[in-house]
């Protein structure tokens, strides 16, 4: 297995994404693309902006998502957290991975300004304002938007727009009534750090609506390199970038999607993944992480193979082993929490 390096890609691709004199960001137009067909009317804004749906009826047993971000933004806002299914997101236009099954076109991610605009935190914090007011007596809880989402693509490649939102939202006095969700590929090295100031990542700290949200892209050196392509010796730098934004006090979630190829000797890798987890990030963490089902939605579908397609049918099997292993190291009552509920180390 050889691969590329995800973080050199990064550095490549940032100059494209972000506009520091302007303090702006390159944001993809999803208009015209095979995500666009993928979303309803009442979802998709001004062709770039739209309003995703976490837990919809068919997944209510199911629960993949664990309850978050609901569960901590209706906490911090005060409100249900039916109220809170729904987050306004742009995307970032850019990233330095190559999942499979990532539901955004390729262009979307190009770091391309022929796919994208550039915003600022201002405008894009206005553009969910015009949305939440239009919803915001709705009796469709769905359509209310209490959760600003910044998304990609890969954020953490230009983490000047976290601190962007939070400056601007402090501006507007919004601060106590939005909650902000921040998505991380965990392959960015040490980009917040060197990009952000001290005092910048100090005002992200101290900004109480605010979560990070991690996703793992494999349990192994060989899951990582399927689902990536990647070199696979990056499966072991997501741990360490997830432990450094734990201890930079953040408020830390993370997602695992267990697609495999391979079923050999699942449970023992599954459960080295998991006990790597609880030594290098948190004791923890793994009741901070969900592992939620891939779906097949219309950029997928395209880059499907006979290999890929089993590998979702052995994502089932991953996920139950999952639960079972957290079974031998929690208390049934450890397992009863929700993510918000868990501390982020012990």
């Amino acid at each position: 297995m050889k691969g590329y390096n995800p973080i050199e890609l990064a550095e490549k691709l940032r100059p494209k994404m972000i506009d520091l004199k302007n303090k702006k960001v390159l944001l993809a137009v999803l208009a015209g693309t095979e995500q666009q067909k993928d979303l309803t009317k009442e979802r998709f804004f001004e062709s770039i902006f739209r309003s995703k749906i976490y837990t919809k009826p068919e997944d209510k047993e199911l629960d993949p998502f664990r309850g978050e971000p609901a569960g901590i933004a209706a906490k911090k806002l005060n409100v249900t957290p039916d109220e809170c299914n729904a987050a306004f997101l742009g995307q970032i236009n850019g990233c330095n991975l190559n999942c499979w099954y990532c539901y955004v076109d390729r262009v979307c991610n190009s770091a391309n300004p022929k796919y994208g605009r550039y915003f600022s935190a201002e405008e894009y914090l206005k553009q969910f304002l015009v949305e939440k007011r239009k919803n915001q007596d709705s009796p469709n809880l769905d359509l209310r938007l209490n959760i600003l989402r910044i998304s990609g693509g890969e954020v953490f490649i230009v983490p000047e727009i976290i601190v962007w939102m939070v400056q601007a939202l402090e501006e507007f006095k919004l601060e106590d009534y939005i909650y902000v969700w921040v998505d991380c590929n965990l392959v960015t090295g040490d980009f917040y750090w060197k990009y952000l100031t001290a005092k910048q990542r100090e005002k992200i700290r101290n900004f109480k609506n605010l979560g990070v949200c991690v996703c793992h892209k494999g349990f192994d050196r060989q899951t990582f390199h399927e689902n990536t392509r990647a070199a696979p010796e990056f499966f072991d730098e997501q741990f360490k970038l997830h432990r450094r934004l734990i201890d930079e006090g953040l408020d830390v979630y993370s997602y695992l999607y267990p697609v495999t190829i391979s079923t050999d000797n699942l449970r023992k890798r599954i459960a080295t993944f998991m006990d790597k987890l609880r030594e290098e990030v948190s004791e923890y963490a793994p009741l901070r992480m969900a592992t939620p089902p891939i779906k097949v939605y219309g950029p997928t579908k395209k880059r499907l193979t006979p290999e890929r397609e089993k590998a979702l049918e052995n994502q089932w099997k991953a996920m139950e082993i999952w639960k079972e292993e957290l079974q031998k190291r929690y208390t049934p009552e450890e397992l009863s929490l929700k993510p918000h509920e868990v501390p982020v180390r012990k």
